[in-house]
């Protein structure tokens, strides 16, 4: 333990680090320098908490339900073969009980999964090779990690009515997630893609910055509130959406998608828009169920 508002402590082990029940009011350093980092018992760290596991594929797990990270984590883990075999396996879970997280300037060889109770976000970048999970689980908390480099899959899951704001740097494939708020999404540099089902309780804003990124969520989902789709082609039509909302009722709020534009929906209220929407290729509109009806009255369509 350290006290009193400044102490701090650091730790470096030349094996694994195994972390018992501790308190620290100032900052935690701690390094493996061959073995994982775990815990015994709950943490509770005012000031910020940097982990570092040094050896090749090394893990770091910190999963007490009664830990509190008060400070932004600053996270490293180490696949030393550079993911040659196809896999990055430096794992990281971290659990911050009742409280939020917040991730600070990191880089993970592996999967990154969080669990708060409090709001999730960042103040650096998170550089995850492999997939991001990050779940609230209490107090209608949100998730704003707006910093991301994930090159796996992202799965949100917030508690309540929490909304979720994620930006990554290049694509964004979701993997299934649950929000029950609205949902803000950006694929900075590649494609916008789903491998599994999202229901998204609020209302869904997606945007795709580069030039000929595409929106592919075809899987079976649920958007209840209003879609707000944005792509970009500069110099033609190839920037194509496709939206799939499974048995909900889709409403495509205002929207310029510089490509095609699919849209399915098995409601019967079926597909409607919300406000104008400005398809630069071709619009494909299905209900496959329910004698579904489609009105988009302020939809422009230019191929």
């Amino acid at each position: 333990s350290a006290n009193d508002n400044t102490g701090h402590a650091t730790v470096v082990n030349a094996n694994a680090v195994k972390l018992a029940a501790s308190s620290v009011d100032g900052n935690l350093s701690a390094t493996a320098t061959t073995g994982n980092i775990t815990q015994t018992g709950a943490l509770t760290i005012t000031g910020t908490s940097t982990l570092v596991t040094s050896a090749d594929d090394a893990d770091i797990t910190l999963t007490e339900t009664s830990n509190a990270f008060t400070g932004a984590l600053l996270v490293t883990t180490n696949d030393n073969t550079d993911g040659a075999d196809g896999v990055y396996t430096a794992d990281v879970s971290i659990d911050g009980g009742t409280t939020g997280l917040i991730m600070g300037l990191s880089t993970i060889d592996g999967a990154l999964t969080l669990l708060g109770g409090g709001t999730i976000t960042d103040t650096g970048i998170a550089t995850v090779a492999g997939a991001l999970s990050a779940t609230t689980d209490a107090s209608n908390s949100a998730i704003i990690l707006d910093q991301l480099a994930v090159d796996g899959t992202v799965a949100l899951t917030t508690n309540g009515n929490g909304a979720a704001t994620v930006v990554n740097d290049a694509g964004l494939n979701f993997a299934a997630s649950t929000v029950g708020g609205n949902l803000a999404a950006t694929a900075t540099t590649g494609n916008m893609t789903d491998s599994g089902a999202l229901a998204i309780s609020g209302t869904t804003e997606l945007i795709t910055s580069a030039n000929n990124a595409t929106i592919t969520l075809n899987n079976t989902n649920a958007f209840t509130g209003a879609v707000t789709i944005t792509t970009n082609d500069d110099s033609g039509n190839n920037a194509s959406a496709t939206i799939d909302g499974g048995t909900t009722a889709l409403i495509i709020a205002a929207s310029t998608i510089d490509g095609d534009l699919t849209v399915t929906s098995g409601n019967a209220s079926g597909i409607t828009d919300s406000g104008t929407v400005t398809v630069g290729g071709e619009l494909i509109a299905i209900t496959d169920a329910n004698s579904g009806v489609i009105n988009l009255g302020t939809t422009t369509v230019g191929g």
